[in-house]
This record gives structure tokens, sequence and C-alpha cells, in this order.
């Protein structure tokens, strides 16, 4: 007799329910900046199955910059810094994703665009599914100087951290 297992499946395709994107710099003697953006968009297919077929486009809205201090956010989003009102978005699309070394670990090849400037960045990042929720999580480093966010200077940082979590869904 055969005995059909039922198979769950679900879409690939992912929405983003909640997400957080914080950065952390180093800033003068010693001391640390760091804040957040808000307003991402994005679409995501991730299937860990088949990862030629990836698909992730996400963008911000450079003038949610949010570090805590009403004058140094004006500054960043400011013609020197981010100049929001020039390039309102900062962008980035994977064009390759990898099984990393653990399980549940990836690395993408992501464009990341923001003045105009675009660069291809490799990307660490894990992804655990249970049922149809997803949680994409990366933490990775970027030169700012090589965006033209700002200019080098001993009171800040040319190297960013920045931290991804997005809490998806399934659709």
């Amino acid at each position: 007799m055969l005995l059909l297992q039922p198979r769950v499946t679900f879409s690939q395709n992912w929405k983003v329910v909640s997400s957080s994107i914080t950065f952390k710099i180093k800033h003068a003697f010693g001391s640390t900046a760091e804040g957040s953006f808000k307003g991402l968009t994005s679409s995501i297919f991730f299937d860990t199955n088949q990862l030629l077929k990836t698909s992730m486009n996400a963008s911000l809205e450079a003038r949610t910059i949010d570090t805590g201090l009403g004058l140094r956010d004006k500054t960043l989003r400011g013609v020197k810094y981010f100049d929001v009102e020039k390039y309102p978005k900062i962008d980035m699309t994977c064009t390759q994703a990898e099984r990393g070394a653990k399980a549940n670990e990836y690395i993408g090849t992501f464009e990341v665009t923001m003045r105009n400037k675009t660069k291809s960045l490799k990307i660490p990042f894990t992804f655990i599914q249970t049922g149809n929720t997803g949680l994409f999580k990366a933490s990775f480093q970027i030169n700012r100087l090589d965006f033209g966010i700002g200019e080098s200077s001993a009171l800040l940082g040319d190297t960013v951290t920045i931290f991804v979590t997005l809490n998806t869904t399934s659709i």
C-alpha cells in the first residue's frame, strides 16, 4: 500500500512585517554614535533550496536617519552627508546568494547605492524559517567615504557597522 505524506509548501516570497535597520560609527574622543533608518520598502524571493533564483530588493528613505540628536540629524540629511533632497533613497539589490559555512548562514552579493554611488558588497546574513514566518538578520560594515558620505575626519570614523533585522511572512 502506497502512503502519501502530505507535503506542506510555503511561498518563498516574503513580506516584511517589521524591520530594524540600525548603525554604529566611532565618534569624537572614543565615543560611538548610533542611529537608525525607517521607511523600508522591499520585495524578497528567497528559497533555501533555490538560491540561484534569489531576488531581494530593498530601499530606505535617507531622510529618516535618526540619531536622537536633532541638530546632528539635520547635518546628516544635508548636502555634506546624505543630501536627502537630491538622493532620497538608499537602495540594495541582491545579485547572488550562496550558502555560508554553517546552517542558516548565507552570503549575498548586493549592489548598494547611496548618493548615486553603487558598490558591490558581500554581506553575510542568516535566515531562519518557522512555518510561514522568516527571520533575516545581517551585520556588516561599509566605508562611508566609498559613497561620498562626508569627508575624512579625526572626529568621525570612516567605517560604519550596520545591523539589519527583518521579520517576514510568506505571501
